[in-house]
């Protein structure tokens, strides 16, 4: 089942994503390497900033309700199809329904975990 974290406004993604790339660059790695082992950033406020970037990445949008596998069977049907009427731009949207499936299906990898595991105290205050 995909995590979803939960809606929030325009104004709080924007400032929840510039907050995580203000992080260094080691913080963010280890951050995500703790997540994907199970465990929480020893820091609390990398920890915070991280749940609240996954947060803003993985709004409840129909995209992130679509099992992974969907979109490279898609894309094979395309092509499939492109060969079978000789159509070329059938071939290409499936090669962009592949790119975009493969881009959500890294983004869901890497902020699920930390939206698992980072939430901080205050975090229901902007739900």
């Amino acid at each position: 089942m995909t995590v979803v974290g939960p809606e929030l406004d325009a104004a709080t993604r924007a400032r929840a994503v510039r907050a995580f790339q203000a992080l260094p660059a080691e913080d963010r790695r280890e951050a995500l390497a703790l997540a994907r082992q199970g465990r929480r950033h020893p820091d609390e406020r990398v920890a915070a900033v991280s749940w609240w970037y996954a947060a803003a990445v993985l709004q409840p949008r129909w995209y992130h309700r679509v099992p992974v596998v969907v979109p490279p069977l898609l894309a094979m049907l395309l092509v499939v199809l492109a060969f079978a009427v000789d159509a070329w731009p059938l071939a290409l949207a499936g090669l962009l329904v592949l790119l975009a499936g493969a881009g959500l299906a890294w983004q869901r990898a890497s902020a699920e975990p930390l939206l698992r595991l980072m939430r901080p105290a205050d975090a229901s205050a902007g739900e």
